[in-house]
């Protein structure tokens, strides 16, 4: 019964955190964090999420992306961005719960100011992530989110994986063709945590730069 399952999802709580990178395709390390360079970091920037219980793409542009009968997977993870209102028109969503909040959340970004930046990737169908924020360069973007267990009355099982597809308001302008590297972190630690993290990383490098 899932419900079971899921009681034995919460006390063995350690041995799936260790494995949890391997179930969801992704790294949960975060040994870079807080990152080096913070002139460009949101912290709880505006997003939303939709989550997928199949495997599948959640969130394209143009044509729809389609996988071939004989491919059991999708790739993990996928990238997009939106600049504008004639590119967010474009922007399609897999027939699920909180497709149509999502559309509105492109309609009401102001796009002479901001810029939405998609990002698609399994996760354990278990588990739940918080986006906590999000650093930009000019080449580069990475994503920190708060990893955490789904509520106990959410049925669910260990070995099945969702995909989350997060849409992050970023308050700036840029053109994503220069964007050549991403990087995405999770931590067992609240948002509010490691968000203290970086202010205090801030607060360091701005003291150090004032005293030069």
């Amino acid at each position: 019964m899932p419900s079971i399952t899921r009681r034995r999802a919460l006390s063995g709580a350690a041995a799936l955190l260790t494995g949890f990178a391997g179930c969801s395709g992704e790294s949960s390390s975060s040994s870079s964090y807080p990152p080096e360079s913070t002139d460009n970091v949101e912290l709880n920037p505006e997003s939303y999420t939709l989550r997928n219980s199949e495997v599948a793409p959640t969130v394209w542009t143009g044509e729809r992306a389609t996988a071939r009968e004989d491919e059991e997977r999708v790739h993990h993870r996928h990238h997009l961005f939106v600049t504008n209102a004639d590119e967010a028109g474009a922007v399609g969503f897999a027939d699920i719960d909180g497709a149509a909040d999502a559309r509105a959340f492109l309609d009401a970004t102001d796009y002479d100011a901001a810029t939405v930046y998609v990002e698609q990737q399994q996760v354990g169908a278990c588990f739940a992530s918080d986006l906590c924020s999000i650093q930009w360069s000019e080449d580069d973007i990475e994503t920190n989110y708060s990893r955490r267990y789904r509520d106990v009355d959410v049925s669910c099982e260990t070995d099945d994986d969702d995909v989350l597809a997060v849409l992050v308001r970023i308050p700036e302008v840029f053109d994503p063709s220069d964007i050549n590297g991403y990087g995405s972190s999770r931590g067992s630690g609240t948002c509010e945590r490691q968000n203290e993290r970086i202010r205090r990383h801030r607060n360091a490098s701005d003291d150090s730069g004032g005293s030069r």
